[in-house]
């Protein structure tokens, strides 16, 4: 009886410690099931391997070589570096304004890669917006029109349109300029709409391609501290090419661009 009660006991152990060893196992999938989600619902875009170079002449140029860059959802990224580093060509690349030789950008787990020409460009229309630095507004239209143009084109109705444009429009501090034609207002008023028609939308991602070139220092802060506003208030994920070292204090990460290569 004594052996048989041993043999039991023992039995009962081994149980136990099969019992733990399970549990441990399921905690461990649990972690590397978390760790993976995060992985993939951290990252809102994924630049990988991104190669593309340039024809000038006979002369071949390699503007980016097999850059790797993630961004986060919410993050607010500045790339930054000397004069031809390829900061411009990179954001053109993120922000599907140009294809790579190689390499590819997947945005919102979208291999972006896969879609053809027009796709893209509804891909762009409903998910990112732009804000250049020349502000690109159309001069025979008011501020409300220039902003609600781009919303009318993916479908919304008149009354939509208008009632979005006008609550960015007063969101970056136009409300009271809706129906004044660019020509009327001063560079930082026509950046302010450019932002506005950016993001009427809501977009995913923000990209602004030194969005402050042409505005001296006090207007230049007033247009940083809209982006910050929105990325701190909003969420909104913004990446700006810059190359003023303030600028970037504004954000989150900086990548930093030489010869085509990221330094960080």
């Amino acid at each position: 009886m004594e052996k048989i009660r041993k043999q039991t006991e023992d039995a009962v152990k081994s149980m136990d410690e099969i019992r733990k060893q399970t549990e441990n196992t399921v905690k461990s999938m649990d972690i590397i099931r978390k760790s993976t989600d995060d992985t993939i619902t951290d990252a809102i875009i994924e630049g990988i391997d991104i190669t593309r170079t340039f024809k000038m002449g006979e002369v071949e140029v390699r503007a980016l070589r097999r850059v790797n860059v993630r961004i986060r959802r919410g993050e607010f990224i500045a790339i930054m570096g000397p004069s031809g580093s390829g900061k411009t060509t990179l954001l053109n690349q993120l922000g599907l304004l140009d294809t790579p030789n190689s390499g590819k950008v997947i945005i919102d787990g979208s291999d972006t890669s896969r879609l053809s020409d027009s796709e893209k460009g509804k891909f762009r229309l409903h998910n990112l917006g732009y804000v250049f630095q020349d502000y690109a507004l159309l001069p025979e239209l008011n501020a409300m029109e220039n902003v609600y143009i781009s919303l009318m084109m993916q479908g919304k109705s008149k009354t939509e349109c208008e009632s979005a444009a006008a609550e960015i429009l007063a969101a970056v501090g136009l409300g009271d300029r809706l129906q004044q034609l660019p020509s009327k207002m001063s560079g930082g008023q026509q950046q302010r709409v450019s932002i506005a028609r950016a993001l009427a939308h809501s977009p995913e991602v923000l990209f602004a391609d030194e969005p402050c070139a042409n505005l001296d220092s006090e207007t230049s802060k007033e247009v940083l501290d809209l982006f910050g506003k929105f990325n701190q208030e909003k969420g909104q994920t913004i990446v700006m090419v810059t190359h003023e070292e303030w600028h970037a204090e504004y954000a989150d990460r900086v990548i930093r661009l030489k010869d085509g290569i990221v330094q960080e």
